[in-house]
């Protein structure tokens, strides 16, 4: 069976939409004549855990852990914010007034200008280390690395320099000036940034994106290096995962969903807009209404929803585990969607989508035109309202609330034959196949 080395930050015990994709890869991979040796990260500060998820991998999985030095831990000590807090959701949340802090603004200048490409760039040299030690123990016979964070691909990178083995690039987003990076940069520090993507994007044997949203960001940076090495591969959901799932309990009424991370511009301001419309009208379907929200929320969205005449429909789970995710997601008679309209966002389509897609859910998506709208067009899986039209969104919810079907509802089915994790697995065995055989 061949083997692939793959290098990932997000892992088990990481919690999180961000350890799904690759997890899920590692879960399937052999049944397709892949064998995966996993290198990640030592006492990771990753932002949300969920031991569970060790479960689903192999029991003799190889797991390799090199170490690294975690600024967060500083950062929170700096910015007197408690131990454990989770720091993504703390750097984009902030109110206006937390950002005239002195220790934030430092912390993040610190940030944009001396962690290129990002926060966990002190683990490059010891997992290289590592790296090439697997590589020659475990007869490694192919590189793969999924971002972010971006250094795993200077890891790839520089171990296929020092193997000469063909190498995956995997994008789970985009890289320079996306949501989760310094949106500025010192000038000499954007330029790093900036030959470090080129350098990834060119070295790279195949570079996999999630949707073609990323693929076209990633290459307006560098259309020269447009040619046959891209592929797209997108998100999906196990359907392993909701098999023998009991739903939590139902709620009387209509239960309206949101799983994961809210934060920043990815609020619900617009929906709760459409809510006081509708309520100021008295309209009927809103008794029984409730908008779940499960996972992290920023503290200046709750403060917002508390007090909107429409915070009443409102309830709100902090973080769980994925198995409680989703019996909270079964429970339900809706799932929400929110991207907020920036540019760089409309070639999101999150993962959160292909779970309410195997859930078998209808979504509402609060949604610029791009490519999450499209999927859920194409398939007939919901309503989309421009994420800041507050009439387009009221009629939606309407729709939603009065339980009409959506438009090309029939074409729902392909969508979950597509999307699931196995078949996507299936497909990432084809493309390592590939490069194998045109590598020698």
């Amino acid at each position: 069976m061949a083997r692939v080395l793959i290098t990932t930050y997000y892992f088990p015990p990481a919690g999180g939409a961000g350890v799904q994709r690759t997890l899920k890869f590692v879960k399937y991979l052999r049944e397709f004549g892949w064998e995966p040796v996993v290198l990640t990260a030592r006492d990771a500060d990753y932002p949300a855990f969920d031991e569970s998820l060790a479960d689903e991998l192999p029991a003799d999985l190889k797991i390799y852990r090199a170490p690294l030095f975690e600024p967060y831990r500083l950062y929170r000590r700096f910015t007197g914010k408690a131990a454990g807090t989770a720091t993504d959701i703390a750097t984009l949340t902030r109110d206006d007034k937390s950002q005239q802090k002195t220790s934030e603004r430092i912390s993040e200048w610190i940030r944009a200008a001396l962690f290129v490409p990002d926060a966990r760039m002190t683990w490059l040299y010891p997992a290289c280390a590592l790296g090439r030690k697997i590589i020659r123990e475990e007869k490694i016979d192919l590189l793969f690395s999924s971002a972010p964070p971006y250094t795993t691909h200077l890891i790839g990178r520089k171990l296929k320099r020092s193997s000469g083995l063909p190498w995956v690039a995997d994008f789970r987003d985009s890289w320079i000036g996306w949501l989760s990076t310094p949106q500025w940069r010192p000038a000499p520090a954007r330029a790093l940034e900036r030959r470090m993507e080129r350098e990834v994007l060119t070295e790279a044997d195949r570079i996999l994106t999630v949707s073609p949203g990323v693929e076209e960001d990633l290459l307006s940076r560098h259309p020269a290096l447009r040619d046959a090495r891209w592929r797209r591969l997108p998100n999906g959901f196990d359907a392993a995962d909701l098999e023998g799932i009991t739903p939590a309990p139902r709620s009387p009424g209509f239960t309206l969903i949101y799983t994961g991370s809210m934060y920043g511009n990815r609020n619900p301001r617009a929906l709760l807009r459409a809510l006081e419309r509708l309520q100021d009208t008295r309209y009927p379907g809103l008794e029984g209404l409730r908008v779940r929200l499960v996972g992290r929320v920023g503290e200046p969205i709750l403060q917002e929803i508390t007090a909107s005449p429409a915070g009443r429909h409102f309830e709100h789970i902090p973080y769980v585990t994925h198995t409680s995710s989703l019996q909270h997601l079964l429970a339900a008679d809706a799932a929400l969607l929110i991207i907020d309209d920036a540019p760089a966002n409309r070639g999101i389509v999150t993962g959160k989508v292909y779970e309410y897609i195997g859930a078998r859910l209808p979504i509402l998506a609060l949604a610029p035109e791009g490519d999450a709208a499209a999927l859920i067009r194409d398939h007939g899986l919901g309503w989309c309202a421009p994420p800041a039209d507050i009439e387009a969104i009221t009629a939606a919810l309407r729709s939603l609330l009065e339980r009409r079907q959506p438009p090309g509802a029939e074409r729902k089915e392909t969508a979950w034959q597509l999307f699931e994790r196995r078949e996507q697995t299936r497909q990432l065995a084809g493309i390592f196949n590939e490069v194998v055989r045109s590598a020698k």
